[in-house]
């Protein structure tokens, strides 16, 4: 028949109600009340002040609430952060995004590096900074004697403050990514899905046979003809070159075929800062192809200088339609400047926040951010990862309430 057997004798057990909390739990003398479930280390984002809009945006997509952090500037000039909430055991991930309308650039990166290590302070379980454009990236190499690596120094930097792992966008030169500090690992991400869908997108007659993808010097190519991959277009190349010894350097168009049926001509660069290069390509393009129509598209927009009336000028001069650049530099400033000489409306700015969120929750569930089935993911595609964002724990522990002691009872085994 059936087998019976009695509880051993021992230390007490406990049984369990369905009850739940996700809080603490008074555990008052007189008997446990409560047990406490660990759910291992739940993700905050942390952001400075520079990239409340792009961190607002990303966390809009992963459902999940800002991390708590105060900033304070002193009378002197020194620096306060504090962090106002729990982060130990958890996994932090902190987006900086430059904003010159918020605060000079060396300020922020002081103030970022500041709150790495107060978050290290406070027991992080790991530390992310997503960095969605690396500061200093054109000082990549010492052409000089006596000159500095920026870029370098300043990851090192980060990793003494406590950073684990850095997240970037479209690297200025794809070997910085070796200037990741020891025990530390730069990734970084392309934007090239999310520009290519905004051209696609924002240029009503777009057509792979009449269009070309010219790339603004030998440096910037690779970038370039990916972009040229994925929209399927012609590539083409802007050089400059001296056609006598001691002459005036000149910008000379390469390509493979006739410039007759080109309707239009989109100019890749990783990043706009003046623009100087960008209105001389655009001046060699209209000799080159007088009929096409000019776009301009990079991930980085920093428009520092006059970089403004340069784009009045080349919309005046050349025909420029419009210039895309991404949200990971704010661009406030600059759409302020050209608001008052009435260009506001050429420049555009392709939001990758999603692409941000997706790198953030991959990290946080283990999985590769290199993989293709995610590099290759398009705004207009469902990101399948993305989409468990909103199941992740977001505290530390759960409670099973209004517990009590057992008493010991026969069990009977069918």
């Amino acid at each position: 028949g059936n087998l019976y057997s009695l509880q051993a004798e021992g230390p007490a057990t406990l049984e369990m109600s369905a009850g739940k909390s996700d809080g603490d739990v008074d555990m008052t003398i007189g008997g446990p009340q409560a047990l406490r479930i660990p759910l291992g280390h739940p993700p905050v984002v942390f952001s400075l002040p520079g990239s409340s809009d792009l961190v607002t945006k990303a966390l809009a997509h992963l459902t999940w609430k800002p991390g708590a952090v105060k900033y304070k500037t002193f009378d002197n000039g020194e620096i306060s952060v504090k962090v106002d909430q729990s982060v130990a055991n958890h996994d932090v991930f902190v987006v900086y995004a430059r904003d010159d309308c918020e605060s000079e650039v060396n300020f922020s990166m002081l103030r970022l590096m500041m709150l790495i290590d107060a978050l290290r302070g406070e027991a992080a379980y790991r530390i992310t900074v997503i960095l969605p454009s690396l500061e200093y990236a054109r000082q990549d190499r010492r052409v000089v004697a006596g000159e500095a690596i920026p870029p370098k120094l300043w990851l090192n930097c980060m990793r003494t403050a406590g950073a684990d792992r850095f997240l970037t966008c479209d690297l200025h030169n794809q070997a910085e990514a070796a200037f990741s500090p020891a025990g530390a690992l730069l990734d970084e991400l392309s934007a090239d899905k999310y520009l290519a869908h905004f051209v696609r997108t924002s240029i009503p007659d777009f057509d792979e046979d009449d269009f070309l993808v010219c790339a603004t010097n030998g440096g910037g190519m690779k970038f370039t003809r990916r972009m040229a991959d994925e929209l399927r277009t012609g590539f083409i190349m802007a050089d400059r070159f001296r056609p006598k010894a001691g002459g005036p350097g000149e910008i000379k168009i390469i390509a493979d075929s006739s410039s007759e049926k080109v309707k239009g001509i989109i100019i890749v660069d990783d990043m706009f800062d003046t623009c100087g290069s960008l209105a001389g390509v655009c001046e060699a393009l209209k000799v080159y192809a007088p009929e096409a129509r000019l776009f301009a598209i990079g991930t980085h927009g920093y428009f520092s200088g006059d970089a403004h009336v340069q784009i009045k000028k080349l919309v005046d001069t050349c025909g420029l339609e419009w210039l895309a650049v991404t949200n990971s530099i704010d661009q406030r400033g600059v759409l302020r400047r050209l608001d008052s000489i009435n260009v506001r409306d050429r420049l555009m700015v392709v939001d990758i926040s999603r692409l941000l969120a997706g790198a953030i929750i991959r990290v946080h569930l283990g999985e590769s951010v290199n993989l293709s089935r995610f590099r290759g993911l398009s705004p207009s595609v469902d990101d399948p990862v993305l989409a468990e964002a909103p199941f992740v724990p977001q505290q530390q522990y759960t409670h099973i309430l209004n517990l009590k002691e057992a008493t010991p009872r026969a069990i009977v085994f069918n």
